[in-house]
């Protein structure tokens, strides 16, 4: 029996929760159980300053550690995505937060000798790449058709909310216990939150409906991984040089440099989220891409206005709106376009997407540090404005196309 609306059924006298509640549960549970993940990866930029001095590691291997963590995180994310077009959820994202728990436990212990320390390290890349893809898919599973656009474009959320709380309280654990308690913090959380998961999620696969199989391939979604590759320029370079920004060009001290920074992720949530309604009831088709070169357009001229503009005030306003947005653009890029590409094979392509956005932002980097080096700052958000243009351009062109190609085949509906 149900309760006045006949939706909720009675089992023992209990009511049980709505289908739609069921899956807003699931949501609500990968988006929390996503920026826990940063617990077990961002901490080590957290204890990058104390490693030296605790660990006795020197800078070229602390940055040996980081490079080997960032490929193997990289490469794993497209076979993770293959496995987690078949198994779902459930099980990789439930293991990845235990294995990244257990080997950042096992971190402590081998970072004393630097080639067990980057063994662990760089092994702890693989079960890292166990969150977004698996969740990428899994959450057009668990939201119905007409908001799914806009739950998704609003998910990546989630990775700038794990950031801010990592960096928030990892500074406060590190700081109270020294640099192995952050280590051993990101165990004590991930493997008992990886535990509950696993029990109580419930991510059932189906197989790919004959339309979702013909209306994309995955050589279709390549066609669309350089606006990715494009924004993880920009995202990376901000994270990166945000700090540096403040105190060479505005002459803060290194402190109020980094409490300016921290204040970002909290601007960046909000925007995400609001760009994200803009795709309510948005069909993941070209219109979805139309709608996201946009946003990433948006975004190309607010990086390029920061170049312009002088006092601390204003250079804050103008930093803080160009990183809200690229964390938008690259939670729509990242969220929405392997759907458009190829909905057969979402977390496959997401994995895809995954390596392009990292690939773009390791291979900006040294050009961007390199104009930092030549104080030359301008320029170097120039650039940044510049790579995130083409992929807005990158978009409409792939829009532009794809109508084409629609209405020669006969295709009715318009972008929106």
């Amino acid at each position: 029996m149900g309760d006045r609306a006949g939706r909720r059924p009675r089992v023992g006298g209990r009511l049980l929760p709505t289908p739609a509640a069921t899956r807003w549960a699931l949501v609500a549970s990968g988006w929390s159980a996503y920026a826990l993940y940063y617990l077990g990866r961002v901490n080590f930029s957290v204890a990058v300053p104390r490693l030296e001095e605790e660990a006795g590691l020197s800078a070229t291997e602390i940055g040996a550690l980081a490079a080997g963590f960032f490929w193997v995180y990289s490469l794993s994310a497209v076979p993770v995505g293959r496995v987690a077009d078949r198994f779902g959820a459930r099980m990789l994202v439930g293991l990845g937060l235990v294995g990244s728990g257990l080997l950042n436990a096992a971190f402590v212990l081998g970072s004393g000798d630097f080639r067990w320390a980057l063994v662990i390290w760089s092994a702890n890349g693989v079960f890292q790449a166990m969150g977004w893809t698996p969740l990428a898919g899994a959450l057009g599973r668990w939201v119905e058709a007409g908001r799914s656009a806009r739950v998704i474009a609003s998910f990546g959320s989630c990775f700038v909310a794990g950031t801010a709380l990592t960096f928030a309280v990892g500074g406060l654990i590190i700081e109270r216990g020294g640099v192995d308690a952050v280590f051993l913090a990101a165990f004590l959380v991930l493997v008992p939150i990886g535990v509950v998961w696993w029990i109580g999620v419930r991510d059932r696969v189906p197989e790919a409906s004959p339309a979702d199989r013909a209306a994309g391939s995955v050589a279709a979604a390549i066609r669309l991984l350089p606006p990715a590759a494009a924004l993880g320029v920009a995202y990376v370079a901000l994270i990166v040089w945000t700090p540096t920004y403040f105190v060479d060009v505005h002459g803060v001290s290194v402190g109020r440099a980094g409490l300016l920074s921290s204040a970002m992720p909290a601007v960046s949530i909000v925007v995400t989220i609001a760009v994200g309604r803009w795709f309510l009831r948005i069909p993941h088709g070209p219109g979805a891409v139309l709608r996201g070169g946009t946003v990433i357009l948006v975004t190309a001229a607010a990086l390029a206005t920061i170049s312009g503009v002088g006092g601390l005030r204003s250079g804050f306003a103008a930093v803080a709106a160009a990183t809200a947005l690229v964390g938008a653009s690259s939670s729509v890029v990242l969220g929405l376009y392997p759907r458009v590409g190829s909905p057969g094979t979402v977390s496959l392509t997401s994995g895809m997407f995954a390596l392009a956005f990292n690939l773009g932002g390791g291979a900006g980097s040294p050009l961007m540090g390199r104009l930092v080096g030549q104080d030359d700052w301008d320029i170097a958000f120039l650039f940044l404005a510049g790579s995130v243009l083409v992929g807005a351009l990158w978009s409409y062109g792939w829009y532009a196309m794809a109508r084409a190609r629609q209405l020669r085949e006969g295709a009715s509906g318009g972008p929106a």
